[in-house]
């Protein structure tokens, strides 16, 4: 799988320290899954930029995912079938 810097590449927040903010948010996320904000950041300082990043206007989960679903999108035209299964 590509690191989450490569994933979210393409993002455009209109802010190059918005879009590393969404990176670095995003690592720190999938790197502690199950943990909240506070216990997935590193220190005071970065758990207020995850909470200001949140409640930036014009932010929302689809100006974070599009880069993904992009990304997605390109990995599933390289293969001749793709099954996407729910449970």
């Amino acid at each position: 799988m590509e690191r989450l810097g490569d994933e979210l590449a393409s993002i455009d927040l209109g802010d190059k320290r918005l879009n590393k903010r969404a990176v670095l948010l995003a690592e720190r996320m999938a790197a502690a899954p199950t943990k909240s904000i506070p216990f997935a950041c590193h220190g005071w300082a970065e758990t207020q930029a995850a909470y200001r990043f949140l409640h930036t206007e014009g932010i929302d989960a689809w100006s974070i995912l599009d880069p993904h679903i992009l990304c997605t999108e390109r990995r599933m035209r390289a293969c001749p079938v793709v099954l996407c299964l729910q449970d």
